[in-house]
């Protein structure tokens, strides 16, 4: 039977934090500067909130992907050697679903709506959902007033002619 595909990290330092010279970690941009502008900007806490949150979505992530490739170590026949493996496709589409999510700010619901063949087919359906997700609507209705609604009259004996006097 043929050998394990796909590389483990053995050492403990984790894939996405990459180190300079000296060992100390350098921090990764998660957002382009086209996200920045498109809503609202957040401040130094927000943004590590939520970096801190995508680094533990892909800690998961990895973590699941270990441990299926140590159940495709463990895989006896073709059947489940198909299973794991067909798992940890599923789970590495999964991240990539979520690392486009977080790169084009799109919301969890549409995370899983991303959709494609392969990475670039995902990449420019995401693109696509973005620009939809944050496009903004310039038509009529936008104030929350009807524009086809009478003017109340400014003539102070036309109001008091349009109220009912007659009360039961």
């Amino acid at each position: 039977m043929a050998e394990n595909p796909t590389p483990t990290p053995t050492d403990a330092q984790p894939e996405h934090v990459p180190t300079d010279n000296d060992g100390q970690k350098t921090p990764v941009p998660t957002e382009t500067p086209e996200a920045e502008n498109e809503g609202q900007e957040l401040d130094a806490d927000g943004l590590r909130a939520e970096l801190k949150a995508a680094r533990d979505q892909a800690a998961r992530y990895r973590v699941k992907a270990r441990e299926t490739a140590e159940a495709l170590k463990a895989a006896k026949t073709p059947e489940e050697f198909q299973a794991v493996a067909d798992r940890a496709a599923e789970l590495e589409m999964d991240l990539h679903r979520e690392r486009l999510a977080r790169k084009y700010s799109l919301p969890d619901a549409l995370a899983a709506r991303i959709s494609g063949a392969d990475d670039d087919a995902r990449e420019t359906d995401a693109k696509a959902l973005a620009e939809l997700f944050h496009s903004r609507g310039d038509g009529v209705g936008r104030g929350g007033l009807d524009p086809s609604a009478m003017a109340a009259p400014s003539d102070p004996g036309e109001l008091a002619a349009s109220i009912p006097r007659a009360r039961r």
